[in-house]
């Protein structure tokens, strides 16, 4: 977490080029050793407290290479039986499973993340301490925990006016339009195993978006 000094006060302090000292930060950049923050400076990365398995969150640097850093906070884990898009690809007729995710990209912006699962088949997720799942790719934890192996998805991306509490809790103004991101995700033979709708709010980093599978 500590900041860099900048790069021409590196160059005077040690016995290396300009050019040197920019070719080992984006080293450095690249590797994920340290952060880049618009208007801020450069900071030594918290590598034990981010989330390296990136499926969907997968921000741009300055450089148009390197991924920024990204960190995850759970903010609740509870059953719903609210109706959506989630509920009819799922198809049960029963509660879901709502996990609601906090996502800090590079200490820039805040996005929100919301996985819906089969309430009733994973249940013993309700039992979990919500820090356990902080940082926590979910899918390799149904995969891990249950033998539920996600071996396909589905990205629909689309800009969208948010709805009022989704605006209360990114702390955005009423009718802020950004990115809505619907990320399905199946099991073997097709079968529907998990949807994730991620806001993202208007910022200035490039989100890469690329075919995966487990």
């Amino acid at each position: 977490g500590d900041q860099l000094p900048g790069e021409y006060d590196l160059a005077a302090a040690l016995p290396a080029s300009l050019g040197t000292i920019q070719k080992a930060l984006s080293r450095l950049v690249e590797q994920g050793v340290i952060v880049r923050r618009h208007g801020s400076g450069t900071f030594i990365s918290d590598q034990s407290d981010q989330l390296h398995d990136l499926w969907h969150f997968r921000f741009l640097g300055d450089d148009g290479r390197s991924l920024l850093p990204v960190f995850t906070r759970v903010k609740s884990i509870k059953k719903t039986s609210e109706d959506g898009d989630w509920s009819h690809f799922l198809g049960v007729d029963r509660p879901l499973l709502c996990i609601e995710r906090q996502i800090d990209v590079n200490g820039e912006f805040m996005c929100l993340g919301r996985i819906y699962l089969d309430a009733e088949r994973f249940s013993e997720i309700l039992n979990l301490e919500i820090s356990d799942l902080d940082n926590t790719n979910i899918r390799s934890l149904l995969r891990q925990n249950y033998d539920v192996p996600t071996v396909r998805i589905t990205e629909q991306v689309g800009a969208e006016i948010f709805a009022l509490n989704i605006c209360d809790l990114l702390k955005l103004k009423k009718h802020t339009t950004g990115l809505v991101c619907h990320i399905l995700g199946y099991e073997f033979r097709g079968a529907p195993i998990s949807y994730q709708v991620v806001y993202l709010p208007p910022h200035a980093r490039r989100l890469e978006i690329r075919p995966r599978t487990n």
